[in-house]
């Protein structure tokens, strides 16, 4: 996505992606005698993180305040 944006887009320079890594599991109906096809899921506590990743043109000059004031990349 951050290449395809970098390529269309020649007045954008970096792109950053913050996406939490959360793990869903199939939660059993069984103890109710239900089916369950892949459609109930729960979302476990652990293990978790946290992914980030940037994507920038190679010749991209160096803004230390690019990112200031944006939750989440200062």
């Amino acid at each position: 996505m951050g290449k395809a944006v970098i390529e269309a887009h020649p007045e954008i320079d970096e792109i950053k992606f913050s996406c939490p890594n959360k793990h869903h599991f199939v939660y059993d109906l069984s103890f109710c005698d239900l089916g369950n096809n892949n459609e109930t899921h729960y979302a476990a506590d652990r293990p978790f993180g946290l992914i980030e990743a940037t994507v920038q043109r190679k010749d991209a000059a160096e803004d230390e305040h690019a990112w200031m004031g944006i939750t989440g990349f200062c």
